[in-house]
C-alpha cells in the first residue's frame, strides 16, 4: 500500500506544503505481508517530534560533541578492564543538546542505552579508540562533554588467548591517553569549548580544581562516588560544576535529566561569554549606529 502510485504521490503533495513525515519502518504488516509501511515505535516518533520542536533552540547552528559510557580496554579475547559507568549521564546531555538544537555526535562506549533519535553515533571500545574519534571530531566541534568514564590504565600485553585459572594470573599496567588534556592542548582556534567531568572519592573540590587547571579546562563537573550520593549506575546524579573562579553551583541530588539541562543551561551561558558571536556583536553595533 505504502508504495502504491497515488500514495506516494500524496505523500510529495503533503511534503511540498511543508508536512514532515515520520517512517514507515520496514517489517511485518497488518496484511500478513512484510514491507516498508509499518509505523515506527512510539519512542522513536517521540524522538523525532524533539528534534522538530528543538530546531529553532538554544543550541542551533551549533556542533557538539558528547562522550558517554566506561571505557573498555581488553585483557584477554574474553575479559576487559572497564568501570561501573552506565553513560546515563553521558546520554542524557545527548538528548538535552539536541532538544535545544543542537547537532550532535555521540562518541559511546557499549551500554544497554538507546542512542537519541537524531544524534550521530560513533562506537568505540577502548580509551584509545575514543581519543582518535575525539580528535577527529574536535576541529568541527563547538563544543565537548567529556562525560564517559574513560579507564586510566589498560593491560601492557592483552593475551591472544584465554587466561586460565591457574596460570598465577600478574597484570601489567600502562597508562592510556589522557583524552581531555590533548585537546585542551589544541590551538584556541581549533579547540572546542571543553567541558570536563571528575568523579572523586575524596576531596572533590581540590581535586577537580585541578583538573580544570592542568587540562585546560572551560568548566569541569564533579561528582562524589561511593556514600549517599555515589551516581554511578544510578538514574540520579550531584554534582558540583568548577571554573575558574571556584564552585558555581549548589545543587541537590536530582535526576540525571535534570543535570543534564541545568548544565546545559550554564554552557551556554559561559560558552558565549568565552566566545561571543562575532554576528551578533556585528548587529548591535549597526543598531547603535
Amino acid at each position: 500500500m505504502y508504495d502504491h502510485p497515488a500514495t506516494q504521490e500524496n505523500i510529495e503533495t503533503l511534503k511540498k506544503r511543508g508536512a514532515t513525515f515520520i517512517g514507515p519502518a520496514e517489517g511485518h504488516l497488518a496484511s500478513g505481508l512484510s514491507g516498508v509501511g509499518r509505523m515506527l515505535e512510539t519512542s522513536e516518533i517521540i524522538g523525532h517530534i524533539r528534534v522538530l520542536l528543538g530546531k529553532n533552540g538554544l543550541l542551533a547552528g551549533k556542533k557538539i560533541m558528547v562522550t558517554a559510557g566506561g571505557t573498555q580496554e581488553p585483557l584477554d579475547p574474553v575479559r576487559v578492564l572497564t568501570n561501573r559507568s552506565s553513560g546515563k549521564q553521558g546520554y542524557a546531555l545527548d538528548q538535552t543538546a539536541l532538544d535545544m538544537g543542537a547537532q550532535v555526535t555521540l562518541i559511546t562506549t557499549p551500554t544497554s542505552l538507546i542512542p537519541p533519535i537524531g544524534a550521530r553515533g560513533i562506537q568505540v571500545e577502548t580509551a584509545k579508540q575514543m581519543l582518535e574519534a575525539v580528535l577527529e571530531e574536535s576541529a568541527e566541534s563547538d563544543a565537548l562533554i567529556m562525560a564517559a568514564a574513560v579507564a586510566d590504565f589498560a593491560p601492557k600485553r592483552p593475551s591472544a588467548t584465554k587466561i586460565k585459572r591457574d596460570a598465577g594470573l600478574q597484570v601489567e599496567l600502562v597508562p592510556n591517553p589522557d583524552i581531555v588534556a590533548e585537546v585542551g592542548e589544541m590551538p584556541d582556534d581549533l579547540r572546542p569549548f571543553l567541558v570536563g567531568f571528575a568523579a572523586e572519592s575524596d576531596d572533590l573540590e581540590a581535586n577537580a580544581r585541578s583538573k580544570l587547571r592542568d587540562k585546560g579546562l572551560d568548566l569541569i563537573v564533579g561528582n562524589t562516588v561511593g556514600g549517599p550520593f555515589d551516581a554511578i549506575g544510578s538514574d540520579d546524579n550531584k554534582v558540583t560544576v568548577f571554573g575558574v573562579e571556584g564552585a558555581l553551583t549548589d545543587w541537590p541530588m536530582l535526576p540525571k535529566r535534570q543535570v543534564a539541562e541545568r548544565l546545559w543551561d550554564l554552557i551556554v551561558d559561559r560558552y558565549r561569554k568565552a566566545r561571543p558571536d562575532p554576528s551578533a556583536q556585528t548587529s548591535t553595533r549597526s543598531r547603535q549606529r
